[in-house]
């Protein structure tokens, strides 16, 4: 991610976060400006933030950080198109010994694709405040040769 994409990469990831968990959106209620300072000052400084993009167009990111998937979001625009499987993809080949990640226990989507993938859930629990939702840790490890 470049910082003249940042905009338009946070404004993709709010739609994302709306649409697939919107009942936590609802509760969090942060403003633009207050996701636009926590993905600039938290995750970009904390991960590699890659890009999907087409024409100009941010179609989803991939925040990675020593093997921990931070964040996955792809625009609902571009949903069932491959986004979310190549920056996996991309995550596997960043960390092939292996990746984890937490999801929201209600998010039968992400937990459906995370699985098609190989994930694994190994733990179950709740995330941090301020969401204090019920979570979900997976694991990828690649196949045993």
């Amino acid at each position: 991610m470049r910082h003249d994409e940042l905009e338009a990469v946070v404004r993709a990831w709010r739609r994302s976060r709306d649409a697939n968990q919107p009942w936590l959106e609802a509760r969090m209620s942060y403003a633009p400006a207050q996701d636009l300072a926590f993905f600039r000052d938290v995750i970009a400084e904390k991960c590699e933030v890659w890009l999907a993009a087409r024409g100009g167009e941010v179609l989803g990111l991939l925040a990675l950080h020593d093997g921990f998937v931070e964040q996955l979001y792809v625009d609902p625009p571009a949903w069932r198109q491959g986004v979310g499987r190549e920056l996996i993809a991309h995550a596997m080949a960043r960390f092939p010994a292996g990746l984890s990640l937490y999801t929201h226990q209600r998010n039968q989507r992400a937990r459906a694709f995370y699985e098609r993938l190989g994930f694994r859930p190994v733990a179950f629990g709740v995330s941090p405040s301020p969401e204090c939702e019920p979570d979900v840790k997976y694991a990828w490890a690649p196949a045993a040769l």
